[in-house]
């Protein structure tokens, strides 16, 4: 009798498992609920790579207009009341990035009950959502910090041609009543004071950090690293933590896995926030770099990897004598933190003494 057989390396089984790839890293990586191709996503999506070749995408924003107007049949022409459009750019480049699990060999297969190509496909998923989470970190937070627990080593600036940008003079505030890097100590920390500085700021600065619109109302986010959110919620008595808590949009992505809102604010908190262990006058204090952010503050661009599905390439192959399944994954893309003009746009660095609480 005849089978249907799909082997190792059908064309079918690969395009299955890339897709299949970029369905479960997708599940697991915790920017992707901020991410879309619209005006108003907080990392916007490019895809126009994916459909045509090219290495970069330049994105470009237009200033609003300044000065006076004239008034009733006084003449326009040749006068200051007519302007020059202002427009300034940012480019986002993309590069190759792989990675690759293999087994032992058939021998090391045959002890354990274990399907290795799934077992791969998992392993590479997770690694691709954590890798992705902490490009879009770094990226909008303009460092790589010291955390030791990624994948990318201390040290680290960047890659694919797209340099980390540090924040300018408008776009950082200090915990507390720290002014700089070199006075904070360990009484600034995160407060409500603190969010209620931030909305201030961002209400008046200009150019605006553009809001989140949820039904008709202005939402803003604030990631902060856990021992942040720590400090926040030590800082509060329990019944204005629970009111914080309920304040909660329903329906909206933005408050998955919220901690809750304060003053339009919606606070989040993340283990990946970047972490500094050299602020302070003795430059021994610990830190981190928590965010405020509103649409655009990033951009992603991918580009196409010639399999038809997903982002990803998905490459097998048997090893010495067909003995070891090797198995590859790679996908083209760039991360970027906006910066328009040598300034930052929808972001505002927030930096704040951060230890853990259990040392």
């Amino acid at each position: 009798m005849a089978a249907t057989e799909f082997a190792l390396n059908d064309a079918l089984a690969v395009q299955r498992w890339s897709t299949s790839l970029a369905v479960e890293a997708e599940k697991k990586q915790y920017f992707t609920k901020f991410m879309g191709t619209g005006e108003d996503a907080m990392i916007k999506i490019q895809k126009e790579l994916t459909k045509q070749a090219g290495e970069s995408i330049t994105v470009a924003m237009r200033m609003k207009l300044t000065g006076d107007g004239v008034e009733g049949d006084d003449p326009i022409e040749g006068t200051s009341a007519v302007k020059a459009m202002t427009f300034y750019n940012d480019k986002v480049i993309i590069n190759q990035r792989r990675t690759a699990a293999a087994s032992k060999g058939a021998m090391s297969e045959q002890r354990v009950p274990y399907d290795m190509r799934k077992e791969a496909r998992d392993a590479i998923a997770t690694w691709w959502a954590e890798d992705y989470d902490e490009q879009t970190i770094m990226y909008l937070s303009g460092a790589r910090g010291v955390d030791t627990s990624f994948h990318t080593p201390v040290g680290y600036t960047g890659r694919a041609g797209n340099s980390f940008n540090a924040p300018d003079t408008s776009h950082i505030v200090y915990a507390g009543a720290a002014t700089a890097k070199t006075d904070l100590d360990s009484a600034d920390v995160v407060d409500l004071t603190l969010i209620d500085r931030l909305v201030a700021k961002i209400e008046t600065m200009d150019p605006q950090i553009m809001p989140f619109m949820i039904d008709g109302e202005r939402r803003y986010v604030f990631l902060m690293h856990i021992y942040a959110a720590f400090d926040l919620r030590k800082s509060v008595s329990d019944g204005d933590w629970a009111d914080i808590q309920k304040r909660q949009g329903a329906g909206s992505l933005l408050f998955k896995n919220a901690l809750g809102e304060h003053n339009g604010i919606i606070l989040h908190k993340h283990r990946n926030v970047i972490r500094y262990s050299d602020y302070g006058a003795g430059a021994d204090v610990t830190a981190c770099r928590n965010l405020l952010l509103g649409a655009q503050a990033g951009l992603i661009a991918w580009g196409g990897n010639g399999t038809g599905v997903g982002r990803y390439k998905w490459v097998e192959k048997l090893q010495d004598a067909d003995n070891r399944l090797e198995v590859y994954a790679g996908a083209i893309f760039g991360v970027k933190g906006a910066y328009f003009n040598s300034q930052w746009l929808g972001r505002i660095a927030v930096d704040s003494y951060c230890d853990d609480p259990n040392s």
